[in-house]
């Protein structure tokens, strides 16, 4: 079978954790948006609808020559409906939330042959809207990174609870300066390293003894530093694929996480910390220890290995044929 991907690096993600992983396996082909016309467009800049147009266009173009055609990102890149035919299969993956779909996303999500989602309620939600879907996890391979003694020397308090907090997507961040204030005043012997915050956010962190805030740092700072946290605390109010977590649970790192769809479909049961509201998370903090490196979470982890993802995804692309 040949499968043509079409797609792009999410410049959010770390290495360990693209799409495009899977792009590596025998019988796959890969149309990278920044290595097609108009890569100098960089996603999010004036120009990026012209970039992912032409990806589409040349996409459908060559799709004669495949069995399967996989767009990575289906929410940002398309703009009009699949003409099936009887050589190929066309599958979306659709990452945001269903209900932000308009009427004409969802006329060109029912045209695909088949669809993956990364959350079951999200499948749920599709089945509602007449479009039979898939929910495959996204995936995440446990990172290789040289750990920076001298970077954790200066920033891990080892006489502290040192938690991680990173990203943007869907945060709750009133939920974090909360509970930040919250171990604040109450005095708690824990410590907040914060990286990858908007401007005013930052500034907001800034005011807090308890917080340190990063700038950008490369993967190896990255990973020493969360390896080296007590906990992940990832306030969420929407989640399927969130890589913060995977990032964690392939480190061995407890998460703090809130009770959701999403969450539940990629964390550990039984070892990961979850709340339900404010003030049952204000006492998880209040009670927190110093922690160690988690087996059991970093066993689980493995599920998400993009080897395993992928063999998900050649039973799924069998299944088109049937």
């Amino acid at each position: 079978m040949k499968i043509l991907y079409s797609g792009w690096r999410d410049p959010n993600h770390s290495k360990f954790g693209g799409y495009d992983y899977i792009t590596k396996n025998p019988g796959t082909y890969y149309l990278d948006a920044d290595k097609q016309l108009f890569r100098f467009i960089k996603l999010g800049q004036r120009g990026t609808r012209i970039k992912l147009y032409w990806l589409d266009i040349f996409t459908r173009l060559i799709s004669r020559k495949y069995d399967v055609i996989h767009y990575f990102y289906f929410d940002c890149m398309m703009f009009r409906k699949i003409k099936k035919n009887q050589n190929s299969k066309f599958v979306a993956t659709i990452h945001l939330m269903v209900d932000k779909l308009n009427q004409v996303q969802i006329d060109i999500l029912k045209s695909f042959d088949g669809v993956i989602c990364l959350s079951s309620s999200e499948e749920k939600k599709l089945e509602v809207l007449g479009i039979k879907s898939k929910f495959i996890p996204h995936g995440f391979n446990k990172p290789i990174y040289k750990n920076d003694e001298i970077f954790l020397k200066e920033n891990i308090q080892k006489e502290k609870c040192n938690v991680f907090y990173s990203g943007t997507n869907y945060r709750d961040f009133d939920t974090f300066v909360e509970i930040v204030e919250f171990c604040y005043k109450e005095k708690l012997k824990i410590h907040f390293h914060v990286i990858g915050q908007r401007k005013n956010q930052k500034s907001i962190l800034k005011e807090f003894a308890n917080v340190t805030v990063y700038p950008f740092i490369d993967d190896d700072k990255y990973f020493s530093l969360l390896s080296a946290c007590d906990y992940s605390f990832l306030p969420l109010t929407f989640a399927t694929a969130n890589n913060s977590l995977l990032e964690a649970q392939a480190l061995g790192i407890i998460s703090i996480l809130p009770k959701i769809n999403g969450i539940l479909d990629y964390a550990e049961p039984q070892n990961n910390i979850f709340y339900s509201n404010i003030d049952q998370l204000k006492q998880i903090f209040h009670e927190l220890k110093k922690n160690s490196f988690n087996h059991d979470i970093q066993n689980f982890s493995t599920k998400y290995y993009w080897d395993n993802i992928y063999r998900n995804l050649a039973e799924y692309y069998n299944n088109l044929w049937k």
